[in-house]
């Protein structure tokens, strides 16, 4: 079915292995660790000090850090254009408090003026909370304030993550600690994992506290910590998250964080949900009740695995004017959109140098291709090579109806007006597997097609105006009909994209050197019948930056990705690059020359729901920077 209105770098620290969905149920409190190294005479005397100044009743009585915004015209009004299309007009920081009118009300503990959650909003659940999710507690004059925080993965395991506006709310605020996984009615020296004095705070110059404008993508803090009065470090003791870049607008990520209020035992709330596009924004949303005044800051986790303590941290509460609704609403949640900003700040915290930047330039969210999401959740087979011959790559898509439609690339990420290859209803609505490749040396791209005869063949130099000859490398009736997925690539030579993978539905996994007219060429088998990659759904083969070879990237039912650096006799080891996730099965993707790097690095991923999206420059730490092609909201 075709539209009818067709109207650098992955930058993650760690990669994972074995993870799991992470639930709301309580997390057992590990032990302190019984011995650590001696903390210097300076940061002992800080942790001591800490666990002197802050007793239960103190920790208690915090109130959340970002109250403040809670009185008329102390928040900025948003410019026009700049409120989201979708939810209430105007936003406002969150607060436990219920003061101000509706026009300029925060986040608040009384729900007079908050719009009751839809039927069938998910609910928050109050437990135990995990380990590196805690609170900041800081103190000045008028009292002792807190905000959620997560430990983040860093060379000294000292770093936790929180919004921008908590960040600079610490300024000139006194014993300032970090307390992971927080109990109320213990002091400090008895905390699960004692407490972390904070020694640095770091962000973005150009972020506003509260912002309603772009800077409002930049409400991103982070904390150094010193050690405990153990001398331990955070992240030895409680684990740390994987600093990730935001992968796309649709992830099932769990949401950790301290309300202020409707929480008198001041238990963490967790809760697992989808998050979407906030429309008008370079910011995701999320819906689930309970995230009053104090959740700034609560990481957004994919795929957390609780025996490991770690998992991906794609975002955290916060952004346009704080993360929250101007009229209260606790179930209505955002976050900035992991990318090269965040990034930058990680780097300058772990440097301990003070952030310097340029004017910020909000990304383009603008759709690169023409549809809607709905539509191209119809597109059964994505592949990519230069099929006008302009030196560019381009992508040619083929739906579930049959239609064929070439998107020209341009070099730079982006595509030209779609061309229609071939009606619908055609022949092709019987290809089963679809790959490009060079198989007749005469360096334009040829498409090897299975189709579900079980015939096996490709068309030489398939190109926008037409193909060569079709040659058959199997029957109908082959053996060809039990291969589920078939990519090209190089894998047992170096100079072209002649071999193909093919994975079979018994789960054995095979290589083909040198397809050609005359074959699909020799075999080599890298994996039995009954393996695990019997639960491969799609296949395809990147060359990333520095290797001559295709890696093999395949995505799992699981809807984790995996890469293997394949050769024609050897599988590999393998590399996860994202964790599993149930909204990201059931995909169609390829990899091609989309950004003009020369390589066929780039990956594009057709979502179940219909959403695309482009990475540039899939590696072996993980799949690129993203950037969206077809929205889904």
């Amino acid at each position: 079915m075709s539209p009818s209105s067709h109207s650098r770098r992955i930058w993650t620290l760690a990669l994972a292995v074995g993870l799991t969905t992470c639930g709301t149920a309580a997390t057992a409190v590990a032990a302190p660790s019984p011995a650590g190294p001696s903390p210097a005479p300076s940061a002992a005397a800080a942790a001591r000090s800490a666990e002197t100044y802050w007793t239960a009743e103190r920790m208690a009585g915090a109130k959340p850090l970002d109250a403040g915004k809670a009185t008329v015209g102390a928040g900025k009004t948003p410019a026009a254009g700049q409120a989201p299309a979708s939810g209430p007009a105007l936003v406002a920081p969150r607060t436990s408090l219920a003061s101000g009118p509706a026009l300029v009300a925060p986040r608040t503990s009384v729900a007079s003026v908050a719009a009751p959650a839809p039927v069938g909003t998910p609910q928050g659940t109050y437990g135990d909370g995990i380990p590196m999710v805690g609170t900041f507690f800081s103190s000045d004059p008028t009292g002792t304030t807190y905000c959620t925080a997560s430990v983040v993965q860093s060379p000294g395991r000292n770093l936790v993550l929180t919004a921008g506006h908590c960040a600079q709310g610490l300024a000139g605020r006194t014993q300032q600690i970090f307390v992971p996984q927080y109990r109320k009615g213990l002091d400090a020296a008895h905390q699960p994992y004692g407490v972390f004095p904070v020694e640095r705070v770091f962000g973005d110059p150009r972020y506003t506290r509260n912002s309603t404008g772009p800077d409002s993508d930049l409400d991103v803090g982070f904390a150094r910590l010193g050690p405990n009065s153990r001398g331990e470090q955070a992240e030895t003791v409680t684990g740390g998250l994987r600093l990730t870049p935001t992968p796309r607008w649709t992830s099932t990520v769990t949401v950790v964080g301290y309300p202020g209020s409707h929480n008198t035992d001041q238990r963490a709330l967790s809760c697992t949900v989808p998050t979407s596009r906030l429309s008008g924004q370079h910011q995701l949303q999320m819906k689930c009740g309970g995230f009053y005044g104090g959740t700034s800051g609560s990481p957004w986790i994919v795929g957390y695995d609780a025996s490991a303590r770690t998992g991906d941290i794609i975002g955290s509460l916060g952004g346009w004017n704080g993360g929250g609704t101007l009229t209260g609403e606790d179930w209505i949640s955002y976050a900035p959109v992991f990318g090269s900003e965040v990034r930058a700040l990680y780097q300058d915290a772990i440097a301990d140098r003070t952030p310097v930047r340029t004017a910020y330039q909000r990304p383009s969210d603008s759709a690169r291709l023409p549809g809607a999401a709905s539509t191209w959740t119809h597109a059964k087979h994505l592949v990519s090579a230069d099929f006008t011959g302009d030196g560019h790559d381009d992508l040619l898509t083929i739906w579930s109806d049959g239609e064929v439609s070439l998107y020209p690339g341009d070099g730079r990420g982006g595509f030209g007006a779609e061309q229609q290859l071939a009606r619908s209803d055609s022949f092709w609505k019987r290809a089963v597997t679809v790959t490009a490749g060079e198989f007749s040396g005469t360096g334009k791209p040829d498409l090897m097609v299975r189709w579900d005869t079980g015939k096996l063949s490709y068309y030489e130099d398939f190109q926008a105006g037409g193909s060569g000859p079709e040659y058959t490398l199997g029957a109908g009736g082959s053996f060809w009909k039990y291969a589920s997925q078939i990519t090209a690539g190089r894998y047992a030579s170096t100079d072209k994209a002649a071999d193909l993978a093919v994975r079979w539905v018994d789960g054995s996994l095979s290589v083909y050197a040198g397809a050609g007219p005359s074959g699909p060429g020799t075999e080599r088998r890298l994996m039995d019948a009954g393996s695990y990659w019997k639960y491969a759904t799609a296949l395809s083969s990147p060359r990333p930056a520095g290797q001559d070879r295709s890696t093999l990237l395949v995505r799992w039912s699981d809807g984790s990705l995996g890469s293997y650096a394949t050769t024609g006799t050897d599988l590999g080891k393998g590399t996860r690059l994202q964790a599993p996730d149930p909204s990201w099965t059931d995909t169609a993707m390829t990899t091609g020359d989309l950004n003009g790097s020369g390589r066929p690095d780039d990956l594009v991923v057709r979502w179940s729901d219909g959403e695309t999206s482009l990475y540039d420059g899939v590696g072996g730490d993980g799949p690129g920077a993203w950037t969206p092609l077809v929205n889904n909201g």
